[in-house]
């Protein structure tokens, strides 16, 4: 028979503190990682390039005007927009329909207008669709991308 000494198994009350304190610590770390400085080499910097000089959000017409400090003119359908919507819904239902062709369509989101458009902060612009959407921030990065493609 072995006579060591055994290890008091831990209390809940200690085995919640301690699965706390790895939450926040995991919790902590995820924040650090998510802060824009650390993203600067998986996203890349704002430049010149990607900052708009002007920006105009034309409700009547449904149109999206950039004019980027490199000179660069940029035009948007905000119909078009809407198909390329960044949140994490509208990509994960985009992913769904390539993945298969088959699944039952959510409602299309076309004849939708914008009803307001807000800057967040000086890297996106957030638009206010008239279904109630309003979860897509559209990053200056994004739409320089998407002017770039045309």
């Amino acid at each position: 028979m072995n006579l060591e000494r055994m290890k008091p198994e831990r209390t809940t009350a200690e085995r919640t503190t301690q699965e706390r304190t790895t939450l926040g610590q995991a919790m902590t770390d995820e924040a650090n990682r998510s802060r824009p400085e650390n993203h600067a080499q998986s996203r890349g910097l704002h430049d010149a390039a990607s900052s708009p000089k002007d920006l105009k959000v034309q409700i009547k017409a449904q149109r999206l005007l950039i004019e980027w400090n490199d000179g660069v003119r940029s035009e948007f359908s905000l119909d078009d927009l809407r198909r390329q919507c960044p949140c994490a819904s509208c990509r994960t239902d985009r992913e769904e329909a390539a993945s298969n062709p088959l699944r039952i369509l959510k409602s299309n989101p076309t004849g939708v207008r914008v009803t307001s458009a807000e800057l967040v902060g000086n890297y996106a612009i957030k638009l206010r669709w008239s279904d109630g959407h309003d979860t897509g921030i559209f990053d200056f990065r994004f739409l320089r991308e998407l002017s770039d493609a045309k």
